[in-house]
């Protein structure tokens, strides 16, 4: 009797050990890695109350512009969804520029999408790979891992999307931040992963003076 009860206290403790892992990504969290130590997802910002449109917050609210890409081409492979699923096939997109009219100097900017009544989809937050003259999204590497029990932080180099916190102050505003900061570059958010229209802008970061002072 007592290793029958050993065993069933064994079995149950894989069980629940096997659930855990394979739970869905928390809400309001989307992206590669796990939550930081300072993310939180509940986040706020005194966003604009009385405009429309999307935004991104440095030093003041700039409006964000949207950016239709100037070509695209299909290529071979498959380019994963915030489903878990697949889109038909891997879309790479060119926007003009190397550089994207909204810049900002904030390693952790937050975005909204202000008094929109319906999104196309969840939105994320991606970066971008310069090209001569044009900014290149690549849909193969838009991957959504798994973020509960560690068990993709392995591969997570291997996507574009980056790890954001989403909240909803208002049932018409979405509030977007990084959860870590960002290194200079191209990024945009997306409303969702199957639209090609971006709202792009670039992180700029100041210099480092000698003395560890901006």
């Amino acid at each position: 009797m007592v290793l029958i009860i050993g065993v069933l206290l064994i079995a149950s403790f894989d069980w629940s050990t096997v659930h855990a892992q394979n739970e869905p990504a928390p809400v309001g969290i989307v992206g590669v890695n796990q939550p930081s130590p300072g993310s939180n997802p509940e986040f706020t910002a005194d966003y604009p109350a009385d405009q429309a449109g999307v935004f991104i917050q440095s030093v003041q609210w700039t409006v964000v512009a949207n950016q239709n890409p100037a070509k695209t081409k299909i290529a071979r492979g498959w380019a994963a969804s915030l489903s878990y699923g697949v889109v038909p096939a891997k879309i790479v997109a060119e926007y003009d520029g190397e550089h994207a009219s909204t810049q900002v100097e904030a390693a952790q900017p937050v975005l909204c999408i202000c008094h929109f009544v319906s999104l196309p989809g969840n939105p994320v937050l991606v970066r971008l790979h310069p090209k001569k003259g044009t900014r290149e999204l690549d849909g193969g590497r838009m991957i959504v891992y798994p973020v509960v029990g560690n068990s993709k932080m392995a591969d997570a180099n291997k996507s574009d999307l980056i790890a954001a916190d989403v909240t909803r102050p208002n049932a018409q505003v979405w509030l977007v931040r990084p959860q870590a900061p960002l290194e200079a570059g191209e990024y945009a958010l997306m409303l969702g992963t199957q639209n090609v229209s971006i709202f792009p802008f670039t992180v700029v970061l100041p210099p480092v003076h000698p003395g560890g002072t901006n």
